[in-house]
């Protein structure tokens, strides 16, 4: 085998590792978002009651995580729940109408299609980010092997 073509069979690996780590990370939350929206298929009204803050650490620091709580009718019934989902932001103020669709067998699954799209494109993003990682990675690895 050509020394060349063994370098860039070890370079590529090495290199596109992020690639392949961002494009997995991307693909496996749409999936997850498909799933979610399937279950989640009747639709209310509601209204955000109020906004709960969460913290936690990533890597060594406080991040902060925004939870919406929102009051909605399911037959007859007034259900309040907190998100599932946190944000980095507070996208919704308290007071604000919001459309949700939430799983009829367990209303307390529930996601804000104003705030799905954003979760959306933000997988999108990441799975071509991951892509470009990736060709990135094979031109590198091949003009270095070269």
């Amino acid at each position: 085998m050509d020394d060349h073509f063994l370098l860039f069979l070890v370079l590529f690996p090495l290199i596109s590792v992020g690639g392949i780590a961002l494009l997995w990370i991307g693909l496996s939350s749409i999936r997850k978002t498909r799933l979610r929206a399937e279950q989640e298929r009747a639709m209310a009204s509601g209204t955000v009651v109020d906004v709960v803050k969460h913290l936690s650490l990533g890597r060594g620091k406080p991040l902060i995580s925004w939870h919406p709580v929102v009051e909605f009718m399911v037959e007859g019934r007034t259900q309040r729940h907190e998100s599932r989902i946190g944000y980095r932001s507070e996208q919704l103020t308290v007071g604000e109408r919001v459309d949700i669709l939430y799983d009829a067998d367990d209303p307390s699954h529930y996601h804000m299609e104003k705030l799905s799209e954003w979760e959306t494109t933000g997988d999108r993003v990441t799975v071509v980010v991951g892509i470009i990682w990736i060709v990135v990675a094979g031109v590198i690895a091949f003009f270095v092997s070269q």
